[in-house]
């Protein structure tokens, strides 16, 4: 069942249960009985809250690129003003006006708390599994907010029992039930304001996190993972070393997959990577005949070498961009740089499955070519 219905069928029972509460309160005298009937009115307003937010809030579009997912989140927020509202309506009744259950209505109000309580409990444990399932705030919240309908019950219950027994005391079991709601009231606005303000998410979550990469980094410099609407946005820096770039890359895209694969409620994963310090490339350029960077690798008659702060000059290389592509490995470098990727597929194999990055430019001074790349990799 997907998560809008229950939301439906919240609506539903909340509709039935306010109807029959209102009755049940105006025939006993009730005025518990009638704030609760209060209280179902505004969970009813707060089930369409919710089935409206669950509906629309995984949609995506270009000015939402990352989905309307705190819609669920406001959607929380406005069912802790319903509840609000219910409790203060039910305590200004109870100190404002003169309480008596009728004897006459006493077996129909019962049968009403009954139904009532039964009703809430099954629906707030029924809800509370599919939020589980779904991930989702919203019901979540819900789920609450019928449990404290079924704490309401209770009271009212104890308030028919006492009339019962010859005590009057339903004003006390009404302020008792408004200030029940204030307080799950209370908890649904701590907790849905902090998401919306990006709360970091839970440190369990982090350390999972944690758990799961850093086996495979140097470091784990950022950890930002912020929650919206039952989904978790992550977006890590991490350090790595003993690889050149295409291996650093497809690391990452490992730890990215890896990520989304054991924690089911990351929408989005950016993990962002930087060679640790004592990790530097050979850079080797190629240059033409006028010792400037060579704009096409078949035009390469030299190859300059930078490595750990010194520089190695290679003379008389084949015109053939597969050979030129072996002498380039064979020197283990890790980028070359070059106006151009060699054209031939034969070359881009050897270049790819040896790791090597092609770093392309237009600078023709291979020392500024170097600096662009140094620069690169301090960014």
């Amino acid at each position: 069942m997907r998560k809008e219905h229950w939301a439906l069928i919240s609506l539903f029972v909340n509709i039935v249960q306010t109807l029959l509460k209102l009755i049940g309160g105006v025939l006993s005298g009730s005025l518990s009985l009638v704030g609760e009937a209060v209280h179902s009115l505004s969970d009813s307003f707060a089930s369409v809250v919710a089935y409206l937010t669950l509906k629309f809030s995984d949609r995506k579009n270009e000015r939402f690129p990352y989905g309307l997912y705190k819609l669920e989140n406001v959607g929380s927020f406005v069912i802790g003003v319903f509840l609000l509202l219910a409790s203060y309506e039910i305590i200004k009744r109870a100190l404002t006006q003169e309480v008596s259950i009728k004897e006459e209505g006493w077996g129909f109000g019962v049968g009403v708390v009954l139904f009532s309580l039964f009703s809430s409990l099954t629906l707030s444990f029924l809800e509370r599994q599919a939020a589980k399932k779904h991930n989702s705030p919203t019901l979540l919240a819900d789920s609450y907010h019928t449990l404290t309908d079924a704490f309401g019950s209770s009271l009212v219950l104890m308030s028919f029992l006492s009339a019962h027994m010859g005590y009057q005391w339903d004003r006390y079991f009404a302020v008792a039930v408004g200030l029940l709601i204030v307080w799950t009231a209370v908890g649904i606005f701590k907790r849905e304001l902090s998401i919306l303000l990006d709360v970091s998410a839970d440190e369990k979550t982090l350390q999972r996190i944690r758990e799961l990469i850093l086996d495979d980094v140097v470091e784990i410099k950022n950890l930002f993972v912020r929650s919206s609407g039952g989904k978790l946005f992550a977006d890590i820096t991490v350090t790595l070393s003993g690889m050149n770039f295409e291996q650093m890359h497809a690391l990452v895209d490992r730890l990215e997959r890896r990520l989304k694969e054991e924690i089911k409620e990351l929408e989005m994963v950016f993990i962002h990577y930087e060679p640790a310090e004592n990790f530097m490339p050979k850079v080797g350029v190629l240059l033409n005949s006028e010792k400037e960077v060579s704009s096409k690798f078949d035009e390469a008659l030299y190859l300059l070498i930078f490595h750990n702060g010194g520089s190695k000059f290679v003379k008389d290389l084949p015109k053939d961009e597969l050979e030129i592509s072996k002498e380039v490995v064979r020197h283990n470098i890790n980028i070359v740089v070059s106006g151009h990727h060699p054209e031939e597929q034969d070359a881009k194999l050897v270049l790819s499955k040896a790791g090597v990055f092609v770093w392309e430019t237009e600078e023709k001074n291979p020392y500024k070519a170097v600096s662009q790349i140094a620069s690169s990799l301090r960014a």
